[in-house]
């Protein structure tokens, strides 16, 4: 009998409607590597990727199961959006995805280094804080050690000098935020910053003097000295009565590394 060109047999399984079902599988092992239908009727496929070093990679779906990132920027008019970015609530007691419609700005350095995100105060109720409005500040314990250092000077000879000298603690910063010196005639009070701790060699930054009515001098600092480790804050004080007298003097501040 000559040979002819015949099909193949097509296999079909009983069921209600004696449909021909098919399985996917692999070429290999098509009995234990077949792809799966879940009750919903769902196909079941692993995704994969190279990623830029050209290896294998599974593609991860989100906690929602979204293969992108929900980011919603509007939740009507743009519900797949092309990028990814920092979305603001609009302010609403129970916010919800549909008032995710604010985007956030940054402003970029001189220096063009750092790019930060604009920042604007307000109090609770949304209000800026301005001059009608400011925002409230508490003073707190001083962030380092409080220095009060007090010096007396006994039968100081008329027209002549003393030096009431701190020395800033090691490792340490002084920060000073008073002077206060007094005595019982006439004379001049120096504030001095050592240029380089050891060197002796001395800035002025402050000169005051008293009077018979107001003896004593304060130093209100509006802007807090600062003075390197290991370096010398110097008072200079000159009698400049016609007799020697006693005179006192008192450096406030706080050292902190």
């Amino acid at each position: 009998m000559a040979d002819y060109n015949s099909s193949l047999p097509v296999r079909s399984e009983a069921d209600v409607d004696e449909r021909v079902q098919v399985k996917i599988v692999d070429a290999t092992n098509p009995d234990t590597q077949q792809m799966e239908v879940d009750t919903d009727g769902n196909l079941h496929a692993e995704a994969h990727g190279n990623d830029p070093a050209g290896v294998d990679r599974v593609l991860r779906t989100s906690e929602q199961g979204h293969a992108n990132v929900s980011g919603l920027y509007d939740g009507t008019n743009n519900t797949d959006p092309a990028n990814i970015g920092i979305v603001a609530h609009v302010r609403d007691v129970a916010p919800a995805d549909n008032q995710q419609t604010e985007r956030l700005t940054s402003i970029e350095n001189a220096a063009g280094d750092v790019r930060a995100l604009d920042i604007s105060l307000h109090d609770e109720d949304g209000e800026a804080y301005s001059f009608t409005n400011p925002l409230p500040v508490f003073q707190t314990e001083s962030d380092g050690d409080e220095i009060v250092d007090y010096n007396t000077s006994t039968s100081v000879a008329a027209n002549s000098s003393v030096n009431h000298d701190y020395t800033v603690s090691a490792a340490r910063t002084f920060l000073g935020s008073m002077l206060s010196v007094s005595g019982s005639g006439k004379l001049k009070a120096e504030l001095q910053l050592e240029t380089v701790a050891g060197s002796s060699v001395y800035n002025t930054v402050a000169v005051k003097f008293n009077s018979t009515s107001d003896p004593n001098v304060d130093f209100e600092l509006k802007k807090i000295i600062k003075q390197i480790t290991g370096a010398n804050v110097r008072v200079v004080i000159t009698n400049r009565d016609n007799q020697p007298q006693d005179v006192y003097s008192t450096l406030l501040g706080i050292e902190r590394p």
